[in-house]
């Protein structure tokens, strides 16, 4: 049986992680699910003012063009986030970004070496918080982890809310429509922008409008990194 709902806001990586499970107990793609939970980390960090994507950008016709090749650059102060494996995260990428590293960190590289260490970390932060539950795998069957129904139909109804402009665009919701757009899931759920309409909110049209630049290019940089879905397994919990 799943335990009551925690009083406190999921993370962006577990909201990922939570909606990327099915009511079946897996995700449609382990790979894609891994890159999406450490771009959702790299999107908490810049909803927090301590990271941002540097873009390759273009102008055609007046038009930004969006080459969604970004590196990673940290805030100048990065104090402590309170969250562990955020402040962690801070620590190795401040290693990997430093003066003396031999080449910027892009994103795709980044979500290559981090992927399945993120979604083990929040898919086992989400099962012992009760919001996922535990199946363990057998011979014959695969692990699964089985989502709580009442909290994954609120955060898909804030998804909705949103996209039918009934409730206002916030940038947390911003990143996480983003990752979701990018990982195929709003498509899942009937909730899906086209390409072009993607690329719209990039430029700043409509609500986002209002929202800073950097935070824009980064959210936008983060949901088009993500891979394709393939069927690679990657098993968590066992």
């Amino acid at each position: 049986m799943f335990g009551p709902a925690p009083l406190q806001r999921l993370s962006l990586p577990e909201e990922f992680a939570l909606l990327s499970y099915g009511e079946n107990g897996r995700v449609p793609s382990p790979a894609q699910t891994a890159a999406g939970c450490a771009a959702a980390e790299l999107g908490e960090l810049a909803l927090r003012r301590r990271l941002l994507i540097r873009p390759r950008k273009t102008r055609k016709l007046g038009l930004e063009i969006y080459q969604l090749r970004g590196e990673i650059e940290l805030s100048a102060n990065t104090p402590h986030t309170g969250l562990t494996w955020a402040d962690d995260l801070l620590v190795a990428l401040g290693t990997r970004t430093a003066g003396l590293a031999p080449r910027p960190l892009t994103v795709t590289r980044w979500l290559r070496e981090r992927g399945r260490q993120a979604l083990a970390l929040h898919t086992g932060v989400l099962t012992e918080r009760g919001v996922l539950r535990h199946r363990p795998g057998t011979v014959l069957t695969r692990t699964r982890h089985h989502p709580d129904p009442a909290l994954r139909a609120a955060l898909l109804n804030g998804v909705r809310a949103v996209r039918s402009e009934q409730v206002p665009l916030d940038e947390h919701m911003l990143f996480l429509c983003d990752l979701l757009d990018g990982a195929g899931l709003t498509k899942d759920f009937g909730l899906t922008l086209t390409r072009p309409q993607r690329l719209e909110r990039a430029r700043g049209v409509g609500a986002v409008g209002a929202f800073p630049e950097t935070l824009r290019d980064t959210s936008t940089v983060l949901g088009f990194s993500l891979p394709a879905r393939q069927g690679r397994t990657i098993t968590i919990g066992d």
